[in-house]
């Protein structure tokens, strides 16, 4: 059964830009090859919120995809042994809450869209403030 799933990897940081290219493209070139792969979306170098194998910084990318289910396991004994990744997690993506995270995202580049400039004033938060002293 195809499944969509979502893995995350934590390349080393501390590696050039060059290395960590390499390994983002042959991680990306074996969901291509096992896998209906839809993107990578590409975090960059963070810190890491606690130190792995005595490193502080992390290059995050996140492998968006469908596949069957053996695939995962695939993957994590394609780069059981590989140094240069820190950390990975699979999850199976629900795609009722991807639809809801859309449809949040929308509602609030509206709400932002009709949000009054800085300068302006808003009259319905004076009339609240005069409501509540009446009080």
């Amino acid at each position: 059964m195809i499944r969509p799933y979502e893995t995350a990897v934590v390349i080393d940081g501390t590696l050039s830009d060059d290395i960590i290219q390499k390994e983002q493209d042959a991680l990306e070139e074996f969901f291509k090859a096992n896998s209906e792969f839809e993107k990578a979306d590409v975090w960059g170098k963070r810190a890491l919120t606690y130190t792995i194998n005595k490193k502080k910084m992390g290059h995050y990318v996140i492998f968006i995809y469908k596949a069957e289910g053996p695939v995962p396991a695939a993957f994590e004994k394609h780069i059981k042994l590989n140094e240069n990744i820190l950390r990975h997690l699979t999850v199976v993506r629900d795609l009722k809450n991807e639809a809801a995270r859309e449809a949040f995202a929308a509602r609030k580049e509206e709400v932002r869209v009709d949000k009054p400039e800085d300068g302006d004033e808003d009259d319905r938060d004076v009339e609240i403030e005069d409501l509540v002293r009446d009080e």
